[in-house]
């Protein structure tokens, strides 16, 4: 008989010790929480949305940058030739025709 008082008094002990320490360490209620990590993890999930529509963004700006740029340098090498070919004296235009 004093062993099953006994062990009710250890597992009564441990129950509240594990109550209290959850207590401490989360709040004393649980529903709030659960609300609180709910909460917790929204937020964090919005921060990580938040990165990923940055980094997208970033990125698509930087390749429409560097598109530019190259549109930019063709059509500079391109008027440059064409340049080049206006540049030709047409005496010798005419001297290869007749």
């Amino acid at each position: 008989m004093a062993h099953d008082y006994d062990a009710q008094l250890i597992e009564s002990v441990s129950v509240r010790r594990n109550r209290l320490t959850s207590a401490l360490l989360f709040g004393h209620n649980p529903f709030q929480r659960r609300w609180i990590d709910s909460i917790k993890m929204f937020v964090f999930s919005v921060a990580v949305a938040a990165l990923l529509a940055a980094i997208c963004v970033g990125y698509s700006f930087i390749t429409n940058l560097l598109a530019e740029q190259r549109a930019e340098e063709r059509q500079r090498s391109q008027s440059s030739s064409i340049i080049q070919l206006m540049d030709v004296p047409t005496t010798e235009v005419h001297a290869i025709d007749g």
